[in-house]
């Protein structure tokens, strides 16, 4: 008497050139992968946090003086320079660091070439927020700003022929922590799952 064991190999053959072909043309799965952390990252913008959670320098009381800050709720209005206690009232009413007309942080994106998956920014200003200007950028040094085509500069109700600047602190945009890590391993792990369902 004897058991006879035939191992069929077929179904593993055909589930292992699935997953096969999904590596050496991972277009679709890039996709996937771009989708979730184009996501993930919009959030932390929205919040006014870095890729490691923290939150973002705020905004100087100059800066929320201005007339972009404002109008970010018309129902806010102020001549002059502000105190910091007001701009810190300001700053509760949610308005968004780094948001202008929403040119920048609007041209988040992702793109997909062959076998790579690029994240990041098409707007050039995204460089200098990420690793800040001026004294607390990469050159560690103030400068000066004139106007270039009027007679003064005008900032939070104050007019200037010339500022010295001290730059704009680093708010970082993009990274890779220990989060999207797991986010990017998931995403994989859920599309090869999907691939060897489709197997039959």
């Amino acid at each position: 008497m004897q058991f006879t064991i035939e191992f069929q190999a077929d179904h593993l053959a055909r589930a292992m050139e699935a997953v096969r072909l999904e590596i050496a043309t991972p277009q679709q799965m890039l996709g996937s992968l771009g989708e979730s952390l184009l996501r993930v990252n919009q959030e932390r913008h929205d919040q006014g946090l870095a890729p490691d959670g923290t939150k973002w320098k705020e905004a100087s009381p100059m800066t929320i003086g201005s007339a972009v800050w404002k109008s970010q709720d018309d129902s806010f209005r102020k001549n002059g320079q502000m105190s910091l206690a007001t701009a810190k009232k300001v700053q509760e009413k949610k308005r968004r660091i780094l948001y202008d007309h929403g040119d920048m942080l609007g041209s988040f994106n992702y793109q997909v070439q062959g076998t790579e998956l690029k994240l990041g920014f098409s707007d050039q200003k995204a460089v200098w927020h990420h690793f800040g200007t001026g004294t607390y950028g990469p050159k560690g040094a103030a400068y000066t700003i004139t106007p270039k085509k009027a007679k003064a500069l005008a900032f939070g109700g104050l007019f200037r022929n010339r500022v010295t600047h001290p730059g704009i602190p680093a708010r970082q945009l993009v990274g890779f922590p220990s989060s999207d890590q797991r986010l990017v391993a998931d995403v994989i792990e859920d599309h090869l799952t999907a691939v060897l369902n489709r197997v039959r």
